[in-house]
């Protein structure tokens, strides 16, 4: 499947480093290959899912929605995830 970004993916990207950088295209390319890799939230957010990944100890989140091709809303760490995506 195609991936598409909304704009605060496009920039978290963008301003990465590069090893996260690296880590974010391998996790969005097994997005594209299997979207339902990512789990299903609940609630206001069922329709989006959320698939997890680590890079550099750090744990991140890429929240995304499958549709005709996969629509990523939100990449971001843990902290403050569920808070920024509902904004």
């Amino acid at each position: 499947m195609e991936i598409q970004l909304l704009r605060q993916p496009h920039k978290f990207i963008r301003k990465a480093k590069s090893p996260l950088k690296k880590a974010i295209i391998e996790e969005l390319d097994r997005i594209a290959k299997n979207p339902k890799i990512g789990k299903l939230l609940v609630g206001k957010l069922k329709l989006i899912r959320s698939h997890k990944f680590t890079s550099a100890g750090v744990h991140y989140r890429v929240a995304y929605m499958v549709k005709k091709n996969v629509l990523v809303i939100l990449i971001a760490s843990r902290e403050n995830f569920y808070r920024d995506l509902r904004i």
